[in-house]
Protein backbone atom coordinates (compact mmCIF):
# COMPACT_ATOMS: atom_id res chain seq x y z
CA UNK A 1 0.00 0.00 0.00
CA UNK A 2 2.83 2.39 0.91
CA UNK A 3 4.51 1.74 -2.46
CA UNK A 4 1.31 2.55 -4.27
CA UNK A 5 0.85 5.76 -2.30
CA UNK A 6 4.35 6.86 -3.31
CA UNK A 7 3.51 6.46 -7.00
CA UNK A 8 0.27 8.37 -6.54
CA UNK A 9 2.02 11.35 -4.99
CA UNK A 10 4.79 11.22 -7.61
CA UNK A 11 2.08 11.53 -10.23
CA UNK A 12 0.58 14.49 -8.38
CA UNK A 13 3.96 16.25 -8.25
CA UNK A 14 4.37 15.66 -12.00
CA UNK A 15 0.96 17.20 -12.71
CA UNK A 16 1.72 20.22 -10.51
CA UNK A 17 5.14 20.83 -12.06
CA UNK A 18 3.88 20.48 -15.62
CA UNK A 19 0.94 22.75 -14.84
CA UNK A 20 3.43 25.48 -13.85
CA UNK A 21 5.31 24.93 -17.11
CA UNK A 22 2.08 25.18 -19.11
CA UNK A 23 1.32 28.45 -17.31
CA UNK A 24 4.72 29.83 -18.34
CA UNK A 25 4.36 28.61 -21.93
CA UNK A 26 0.91 30.17 -22.10
CA UNK A 27 2.29 33.51 -20.91
CA UNK A 28 5.09 33.33 -23.50
CA UNK A 29 2.67 32.63 -26.35
CA UNK A 30 0.29 35.40 -25.27
CA UNK A 31 3.18 37.91 -25.33
CA UNK A 32 4.48 36.98 -28.77
CA UNK A 33 3.53 40.48 -29.97
CA UNK A 34 4.65 42.41 -26.87
CA UNK A 35 7.36 45.00 -27.55
CA UNK A 36 10.69 44.06 -25.94
CA UNK A 37 9.21 41.03 -24.13
CA UNK A 38 11.65 38.39 -22.83
CA UNK A 39 10.28 34.87 -22.58
CA UNK A 40 10.69 32.54 -19.60
CA UNK A 41 11.51 28.85 -19.27
CA UNK A 42 10.86 26.34 -16.48
CA UNK A 43 13.47 23.94 -15.13
CA UNK A 44 12.62 20.78 -13.16
CA UNK A 45 14.57 18.77 -10.61
CA UNK A 46 13.84 15.53 -8.83
CA UNK A 47 12.61 15.56 -5.24
CA UNK A 48 14.03 13.62 -2.30
CA UNK A 49 14.74 9.92 -2.96
CA UNK A 50 13.97 7.31 -0.29
CA UNK A 51 16.59 4.62 0.37
CA UNK A 52 15.39 1.06 -0.08
CA UNK A 53 18.83 -0.44 0.08
CA UNK A 54 21.97 1.08 1.51
CA UNK A 55 25.24 1.08 -0.39
CA UNK A 56 28.29 -0.84 0.79
CA UNK A 57 31.96 -0.53 -0.03
CA UNK A 58 33.90 -3.35 -1.70
CA UNK A 59 35.91 -5.63 0.61
CA UNK A 60 38.47 -8.37 0.25
CA UNK A 61 35.80 -11.04 -0.02
CA UNK A 62 32.89 -9.19 -1.67
CA UNK A 63 32.29 -6.41 -4.17
CA UNK A 64 30.55 -3.12 -3.41
CA UNK A 65 26.78 -2.66 -3.62
CA UNK A 66 25.05 0.41 -5.05
CA UNK A 67 22.29 2.13 -3.09
CA UNK A 68 18.71 1.39 -4.05
CA UNK A 69 16.50 4.46 -3.98
CA UNK A 70 12.94 5.32 -4.92
CA UNK A 71 12.30 8.88 -6.09
CA UNK A 72 9.39 10.80 -4.59
CA UNK A 73 8.53 12.92 -7.59
CA UNK A 74 9.48 16.16 -9.34
CA UNK A 75 9.53 19.85 -8.42
CA UNK A 76 10.14 23.18 -10.17
CA UNK A 77 13.79 24.15 -9.69
CA UNK A 78 13.64 27.55 -11.37
CA UNK A 79 11.87 29.87 -13.80
CA UNK A 80 14.44 31.76 -15.90
CA UNK A 81 13.99 34.92 -17.93
CA UNK A 82 15.81 34.57 -21.26
CA UNK A 83 17.21 37.99 -22.17
CA UNK A 84 18.34 37.28 -25.72
CA UNK A 85 17.94 39.99 -28.36
CA UNK A 86 14.58 40.24 -30.13
CA UNK A 87 14.19 40.99 -33.83
CA UNK A 88 13.95 44.63 -34.95
CA UNK A 89 10.71 45.96 -36.43
CA UNK A 90 11.10 49.12 -38.55
CA UNK A 91 8.38 51.69 -37.87
CA UNK A 92 9.78 54.93 -39.30
CA UNK A 93 8.44 56.80 -36.24
CA UNK A 94 11.02 59.11 -34.68
CA UNK A 95 9.68 58.45 -31.16
CA UNK A 96 10.37 54.71 -31.48
CA UNK A 97 13.74 53.48 -30.23
CA UNK A 98 15.29 50.09 -29.59
CA UNK A 99 18.45 48.79 -27.91
CA UNK A 100 20.58 46.80 -30.34
CA UNK A 101 22.68 44.93 -27.79
CA UNK A 102 22.98 45.05 -24.04
CA UNK A 103 21.33 47.73 -21.94
CA UNK A 104 18.01 48.94 -20.57
CA UNK A 105 16.40 52.35 -20.87
CA UNK A 106 15.92 54.09 -17.54
CA UNK A 107 12.50 55.47 -16.63
CA UNK A 108 11.17 57.00 -13.43
CA UNK A 109 8.19 58.32 -11.53
CA UNK A 110 8.39 61.23 -9.14
CA UNK A 111 8.36 65.00 -8.92
CA UNK A 112 10.25 66.96 -11.57
CA UNK A 113 13.55 68.49 -10.41
CA UNK A 114 13.37 72.06 -9.16
CA UNK A 115 17.06 72.84 -9.71
CA UNK A 116 20.11 71.61 -11.60
CA UNK A 117 21.06 69.46 -8.58
CA UNK A 118 17.80 67.49 -8.78
CA UNK A 119 17.19 64.23 -10.56
CA UNK A 120 19.05 60.95 -10.16
CA UNK A 121 22.64 61.43 -8.99
CA UNK A 122 25.26 59.28 -10.75
CA UNK A 123 28.94 58.80 -9.94
CA UNK A 124 30.69 59.47 -13.27
CA UNK A 125 33.67 57.37 -12.18
CA UNK A 126 32.04 54.22 -10.81
CA UNK A 127 28.87 54.72 -12.93
CA UNK A 128 26.66 53.82 -9.99
CA UNK A 129 23.45 55.51 -8.88
CA UNK A 130 24.17 57.54 -5.76
CA UNK A 131 20.67 58.82 -5.02
CA UNK A 132 17.27 58.82 -6.66
CA UNK A 133 16.37 62.12 -4.96
CA UNK A 134 12.76 61.05 -4.56
CA UNK A 135 12.47 59.35 -7.96
CA UNK A 136 11.44 55.69 -8.29
CA UNK A 137 13.57 54.16 -11.07
CA UNK A 138 12.57 51.27 -13.35
CA UNK A 139 14.13 49.76 -16.46
CA UNK A 140 12.69 48.73 -19.81
CA UNK A 141 13.50 47.50 -23.31
CA UNK A 142 10.25 48.94 -24.66
CA UNK A 143 11.12 52.03 -26.68
CA UNK A 144 7.64 52.96 -27.93
CA UNK A 145 7.75 56.49 -26.54
CA UNK A 146 5.28 59.37 -26.46
CA UNK A 147 5.15 63.06 -25.55
CA UNK A 148 2.83 64.94 -23.23
CA UNK A 149 1.68 68.55 -23.62
CA UNK A 150 4.83 69.82 -21.87
CA UNK A 151 7.13 67.89 -24.21
CA UNK A 152 8.18 65.31 -21.60
CA UNK A 153 9.44 62.07 -23.16
CA UNK A 154 7.35 59.21 -21.74
CA UNK A 155 6.61 55.52 -21.91
CA UNK A 156 3.08 54.47 -22.86
CA UNK A 157 2.20 54.41 -19.13
CA UNK A 158 3.50 57.90 -18.38
CA UNK A 159 6.89 56.98 -16.88
CA UNK A 160 9.45 59.68 -17.72
CA UNK A 161 12.53 58.75 -19.74
CA UNK A 162 15.74 59.66 -17.93
CA UNK A 163 18.80 61.13 -19.60
CA UNK A 164 21.86 63.30 -19.20
CA UNK A 165 21.85 67.09 -19.42
CA UNK A 166 24.25 68.07 -22.21
CA UNK A 167 26.32 71.25 -22.49
CA UNK A 168 29.26 72.52 -24.54
CA UNK A 169 32.84 72.00 -23.35
CA UNK A 170 34.25 75.20 -24.82
CA UNK A 171 33.19 78.35 -26.58
CA UNK A 172 30.73 81.17 -25.98
CA UNK A 173 27.76 79.05 -24.92
CA UNK A 174 29.14 77.40 -21.78
CA UNK A 175 26.21 78.37 -19.59
CA UNK A 176 23.57 76.77 -21.82
CA UNK A 177 22.00 73.44 -20.79
CA UNK A 178 19.95 71.09 -22.93
CA UNK A 179 17.41 71.05 -20.07
CA UNK A 180 17.90 73.72 -17.43
CA UNK A 181 15.88 73.02 -14.29
CA UNK A 182 17.31 76.14 -12.70
CA UNK A 183 15.01 77.89 -15.22
CA UNK A 184 11.91 75.72 -14.77
CA UNK A 185 13.04 73.09 -17.28
CA UNK A 186 13.78 75.51 -20.12
CA UNK A 187 15.54 73.82 -23.06
CA UNK A 188 18.48 75.94 -24.20
CA UNK A 189 20.41 75.81 -27.45
CA UNK A 190 23.44 73.51 -27.27
CA UNK A 191 25.30 73.43 -30.57
CA UNK A 192 25.58 69.86 -31.84
CA UNK A 193 28.60 70.95 -33.91
CA UNK A 194 30.40 72.70 -31.06
CA UNK A 195 34.09 72.94 -31.94
CA UNK A 196 35.14 72.15 -28.37
CA UNK A 197 32.87 69.11 -28.12
CA UNK A 198 30.06 68.21 -25.72
CA UNK A 199 29.88 67.00 -22.13
CA UNK A 200 27.23 65.80 -19.69
CA UNK A 201 26.41 66.52 -16.08
CA UNK A 202 26.38 64.07 -13.19
CA UNK A 203 22.59 63.89 -12.84
CA UNK A 204 19.92 62.07 -14.82
CA UNK A 205 16.78 64.13 -15.37
CA UNK A 206 13.48 63.63 -17.23
CA UNK A 207 14.04 64.19 -20.95
CA UNK A 208 12.08 66.75 -22.96
CA UNK A 209 11.47 67.43 -26.64
CA UNK A 210 10.00 70.95 -26.60
CA UNK A 211 8.41 73.00 -29.36
CA UNK A 212 11.35 75.39 -29.29
CA UNK A 213 14.73 75.96 -27.64
CA UNK A 214 15.94 79.22 -26.13
CA UNK A 215 19.05 80.77 -27.67
CA UNK A 216 21.12 83.18 -25.62
CA UNK A 217 22.36 86.31 -27.39
CA UNK A 218 26.00 86.00 -28.45
CA UNK A 219 28.33 87.52 -25.88
CA UNK A 220 32.06 87.75 -26.65
CA UNK A 221 34.59 89.07 -24.17
CA UNK A 222 37.94 87.60 -25.17
CA UNK A 223 38.33 87.95 -28.97
CA UNK A 224 37.27 84.84 -30.89
CA UNK A 225 38.72 83.78 -34.24
CA UNK A 226 36.23 83.67 -37.09
CA UNK A 227 35.63 80.34 -38.85
CA UNK A 228 37.68 79.93 -42.01
CA UNK A 229 35.60 79.34 -45.16
CA UNK A 230 38.13 80.09 -47.87
CA UNK A 231 39.74 77.77 -50.38
CA UNK A 232 43.31 79.02 -50.20
CA UNK A 233 45.73 77.18 -47.93
CA UNK A 234 46.25 79.00 -44.65
CA UNK A 235 49.76 79.91 -43.54
CA UNK A 236 50.80 78.73 -40.08
CA UNK A 237 51.45 81.58 -37.67
CA UNK A 238 49.59 84.17 -39.75
CA UNK A 239 47.00 86.15 -37.83
CA UNK A 240 43.34 85.51 -38.61
CA UNK A 241 40.47 87.96 -38.01
CA UNK A 242 38.89 87.98 -34.56
CA UNK A 243 35.61 89.37 -33.25
CA UNK A 244 34.40 90.70 -29.90
CA UNK A 245 31.23 92.36 -28.58
CA UNK A 246 32.95 94.01 -25.63
CA UNK A 247 31.66 91.31 -23.29
CA UNK A 248 28.09 92.52 -23.86
CA UNK A 249 25.34 90.35 -25.40
CA UNK A 250 24.21 90.97 -28.95
CA UNK A 251 20.84 92.74 -28.70
CA UNK A 252 19.61 92.33 -32.27
CA UNK A 253 16.25 90.69 -33.00
CA UNK A 254 17.64 88.49 -35.77
CA UNK A 255 20.82 86.55 -36.43
CA UNK A 256 23.59 88.34 -38.27
CA UNK A 257 26.13 86.52 -40.39
CA UNK A 258 29.41 88.45 -40.26
CA UNK A 259 31.86 87.77 -43.12
CA UNK A 260 35.39 88.91 -43.80
CA UNK A 261 36.16 88.52 -47.48
CA UNK A 262 37.54 90.47 -50.41
CA UNK A 263 35.94 92.48 -53.17
CA UNK A 264 37.54 93.86 -56.32
CA UNK A 265 38.45 97.55 -55.86
CA UNK A 266 38.21 99.36 -59.22
CA UNK A 267 39.10 102.82 -57.92
CA UNK A 268 41.97 102.67 -60.40
CA UNK A 269 40.58 100.65 -63.34
CA UNK A 270 44.07 100.09 -64.62
CA UNK A 271 45.13 98.50 -61.35
CA UNK A 272 42.21 96.49 -59.89
CA UNK A 273 42.93 94.88 -56.55
CA UNK A 274 41.30 92.68 -53.93
CA UNK A 275 40.46 94.45 -50.66
CA UNK A 276 39.27 92.90 -47.39
CA UNK A 277 35.89 94.12 -46.20
CA UNK A 278 33.32 93.29 -43.56
CA UNK A 279 29.88 92.04 -44.66
CA UNK A 280 26.73 91.58 -42.58
CA UNK A 281 24.07 89.25 -44.00
CA UNK A 282 25.64 89.72 -47.43
CA UNK A 283 25.72 93.52 -47.25
CA UNK A 284 29.07 95.31 -47.29
CA UNK A 285 29.57 97.39 -44.13
CA UNK A 286 33.11 98.76 -44.37
CA UNK A 287 36.58 98.04 -45.70
CA UNK A 288 38.74 96.35 -43.10
CA UNK A 289 42.28 97.50 -43.71
CA UNK A 290 42.83 97.61 -39.96
CA UNK A 291 40.83 96.71 -36.87
CA UNK A 292 37.37 98.20 -37.23
CA UNK A 293 34.49 98.90 -34.87
CA UNK A 294 30.89 98.96 -36.02
CA UNK A 295 27.49 98.65 -34.36
CA UNK A 296 24.34 96.50 -34.30
CA UNK A 297 20.88 97.89 -33.53
CA UNK A 298 17.99 96.15 -31.71
CA UNK A 299 16.43 95.57 -35.14
CA UNK A 300 19.45 93.48 -36.14
CA UNK A 301 20.87 96.06 -38.54
CA UNK A 302 24.65 96.49 -38.69
CA UNK A 303 26.12 99.92 -39.47
CA UNK A 304 29.52 101.56 -39.61
CA UNK A 305 27.98 104.70 -38.05
CA UNK A 306 27.22 104.85 -34.32
CA UNK A 307 23.40 104.67 -34.09
CA UNK A 308 23.24 105.67 -30.43
CA UNK A 309 21.96 103.56 -27.53
CA UNK A 310 20.83 100.83 -27.30
CA UNK A 311 23.44 99.11 -29.44
CA UNK A 312 25.99 96.34 -29.54
CA UNK A 313 29.59 97.35 -30.21
CA UNK A 314 31.36 94.91 -32.53
CA UNK A 315 35.11 94.95 -33.18
CA UNK A 316 36.87 92.89 -35.86
CA UNK A 317 40.63 92.70 -36.31
CA UNK A 318 42.35 92.66 -39.68
CA UNK A 319 43.79 89.33 -40.91
CA UNK A 320 47.54 89.18 -41.39
CA UNK A 321 47.19 87.95 -44.97
CA UNK A 322 47.73 89.78 -48.24
CA UNK A 323 44.37 90.48 -49.83
CA UNK A 324 43.32 87.37 -51.77
CA UNK A 325 39.88 86.48 -53.21
CA UNK A 326 40.33 82.88 -52.07
CA UNK A 327 40.47 83.91 -48.40
CA UNK A 328 37.30 84.32 -46.33
CA UNK A 329 36.02 83.93 -42.77
CA UNK A 330 32.60 84.08 -41.12
CA UNK A 331 30.87 84.22 -37.74
CA UNK A 332 27.19 84.31 -36.81
CA UNK A 333 25.87 86.53 -34.04
CA UNK A 334 22.84 84.78 -32.56
CA UNK A 335 19.81 86.76 -31.48
CA UNK A 336 18.33 86.01 -28.07
CA UNK A 337 14.99 84.24 -28.05
CA UNK A 338 13.23 80.96 -28.87
CA UNK A 339 13.80 79.00 -32.08
CA UNK A 340 11.17 76.49 -33.15
CA UNK A 341 12.14 72.83 -33.56
CA UNK A 342 11.17 71.54 -37.01
CA UNK A 343 12.20 67.92 -36.48
CA UNK A 344 14.15 65.71 -34.10
CA UNK A 345 16.01 62.42 -34.18
CA UNK A 346 17.91 60.12 -31.83
CA UNK A 347 21.43 58.91 -32.63
CA UNK A 348 23.01 55.57 -31.75
CA UNK A 349 24.77 57.03 -28.69
CA UNK A 350 21.35 58.08 -27.39
CA UNK A 351 21.85 61.76 -28.23
CA UNK A 352 18.52 63.46 -28.91
CA UNK A 353 18.92 66.27 -31.44
CA UNK A 354 16.49 68.84 -32.76
CA UNK A 355 16.69 70.62 -36.12
CA UNK A 356 15.76 74.28 -35.69
CA UNK A 357 13.88 76.54 -38.07
CA UNK A 358 17.15 78.14 -39.25
CA UNK A 359 18.80 74.76 -39.92
CA UNK A 360 20.96 74.69 -36.79
CA UNK A 361 21.01 71.45 -34.78
CA UNK A 362 20.59 71.60 -31.01
CA UNK A 363 21.30 68.73 -28.60
CA UNK A 364 18.28 68.08 -26.37
CA UNK A 365 19.92 65.49 -24.10
CA UNK A 366 21.28 61.94 -24.05
CA UNK A 367 19.17 58.92 -23.12
CA UNK A 368 20.43 57.03 -20.07
CA UNK A 369 21.13 53.31 -20.45
CA UNK A 370 21.89 50.82 -17.65
CA UNK A 371 23.30 47.30 -17.59
CA UNK A 372 23.39 44.62 -14.91
CA UNK A 373 25.80 41.91 -13.86
CA UNK A 374 22.90 39.43 -13.86
CA UNK A 375 20.15 40.77 -16.11
CA UNK A 376 18.19 37.51 -15.69
CA UNK A 377 17.88 38.40 -12.01
CA UNK A 378 15.75 41.48 -12.70
CA UNK A 379 12.23 41.37 -11.33
CA UNK A 380 9.35 41.94 -13.72
CA UNK A 381 6.87 44.60 -12.67
CA UNK A 382 4.43 44.39 -15.56
CA UNK A 383 3.95 47.18 -18.14
CA UNK A 384 7.22 46.01 -19.76
CA UNK A 385 9.13 47.32 -16.71
CA UNK A 386 11.83 45.73 -14.56
CA UNK A 387 13.33 46.60 -11.20
CA UNK A 388 16.43 45.43 -9.41
CA UNK A 389 16.37 42.38 -7.16
CA UNK A 390 18.76 41.10 -4.52
CA UNK A 391 20.45 38.93 -7.18
CA UNK A 392 20.47 41.21 -10.25
CA UNK A 393 23.26 43.44 -9.08
CA UNK A 394 23.12 47.23 -9.05
CA UNK A 395 22.73 49.14 -12.32
CA UNK A 396 25.87 50.29 -14.12
CA UNK A 397 25.06 53.47 -16.04
CA UNK A 398 26.57 54.11 -19.45
CA UNK A 399 28.86 57.12 -19.41
CA UNK A 400 27.68 60.19 -21.26
CA UNK A 401 29.25 61.90 -24.24
CA UNK A 402 32.54 63.65 -23.54
CA UNK A 403 33.66 61.23 -20.81
CA UNK A 404 37.42 60.84 -20.61
CA UNK A 405 38.99 57.60 -21.81
CA UNK A 406 39.73 56.61 -18.21
CA UNK A 407 36.06 56.58 -17.22
CA UNK A 408 34.33 55.92 -20.56
CA UNK A 409 32.43 52.62 -20.50
CA UNK A 410 30.09 53.33 -23.43
CA UNK A 411 31.65 50.70 -25.70
CA UNK A 412 30.23 47.96 -23.50
CA UNK A 413 26.64 48.87 -24.41
CA UNK A 414 24.45 48.38 -27.44
CA UNK A 415 23.42 51.06 -29.92
CA UNK A 416 20.19 53.01 -29.70
CA UNK A 417 18.30 52.56 -32.98
CA UNK A 418 15.79 55.21 -34.00
CA UNK A 419 12.63 54.43 -35.95
CA UNK A 420 12.52 50.76 -34.94
CA UNK A 421 11.14 48.67 -32.06
CA UNK A 422 12.51 45.49 -30.53
CA UNK A 423 10.05 42.65 -30.97
CA UNK A 424 9.38 39.84 -28.49
CA UNK A 425 12.05 37.11 -28.43
CA UNK A 426 9.38 34.38 -28.20
CA UNK A 427 9.82 31.61 -30.82
CA UNK A 428 6.39 30.09 -31.44
CA UNK A 429 7.78 26.84 -32.86
CA UNK A 430 9.78 26.28 -29.67
CA UNK A 431 6.82 27.18 -27.45
CA UNK A 432 4.42 24.88 -29.32
CA UNK A 433 6.94 22.05 -29.02
CA UNK A 434 7.23 22.68 -25.28
CA UNK A 435 3.44 22.79 -25.08
CA UNK A 436 3.12 19.35 -26.71
CA UNK A 437 5.82 17.77 -24.56
CA UNK A 438 4.44 19.33 -21.37
CA UNK A 439 0.87 18.28 -22.21
CA UNK A 440 1.97 14.69 -22.74
CA UNK A 441 3.97 14.74 -19.52
CA UNK A 442 0.91 16.04 -17.68
CA UNK A 443 -1.22 13.29 -19.20
CA UNK A 444 1.35 10.65 -18.26
CA UNK A 445 1.40 11.90 -14.66
CA UNK A 446 -2.39 11.76 -14.49
CA UNK A 447 -2.27 8.26 -15.98
CA UNK A 448 0.05 7.25 -13.15
CA UNK A 449 -2.64 8.27 -10.66
CA UNK A 450 -5.41 6.38 -12.47
CA UNK A 451 -3.17 3.30 -12.79
CA UNK A 452 -2.40 3.41 -9.06
CA UNK A 453 -6.12 3.72 -8.37
CA UNK A 454 -6.82 0.59 -10.45
CA UNK A 455 -4.21 -1.40 -8.54
CA UNK A 456 -5.63 -0.21 -5.23
CA UNK A 457 -9.06 -1.40 -6.41
CA UNK A 458 -7.62 -4.80 -7.25
CA UNK A 459 -6.13 -5.08 -3.75
CA UNK A 460 -9.48 -4.18 -2.18
CA UNK A 461 -11.23 -6.78 -4.37
CA UNK A 462 -8.93 -9.56 -3.04
CA UNK A 463 -11.29 -10.01 -0.06
CA UNK A 464 -14.75 -11.05 -1.30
Amino acid sequence: MIVLLRSLYSGISGMKANQVKLDVVGNNVSNVGTTGFKYSRVRFQDMLSQNQKMSSAPSRYQGGVNPGQVGLGVQVSGIDTIVTQGMMQPTGRNLDVAMDGSGYFMVARGALPTSSTGGVSVDNKSHEVLSGNGMSISYTRDGALALDEDGNLLTSDGYRMLGYVVSEKEGLNLDARSVNYDKNGTCEFVDADSVGGLKVGSNLVPMKIPDSVFINGTKIGTPVTLSYTGTAKKIDGTAEPTITTGNEPYIGSKDVKIEVKTYEDLTDPTKPKDVFAVYANGKKITDLGASKTFWATPEGEVTATDPGDPKTVITITDPGYTDDSKLSWEFTLSAEGPKKIRNFFIEKEGLVKGVLEDGKVSVLGQLAVASFKNAEGLQKLGKNLYTTSSNSGQPVIRSGIGAGDKFDNSKGYGDVLNGVLEMSNVELTEQFTDMIVTTRAFQASSKMISTGDEILQEIINLKR
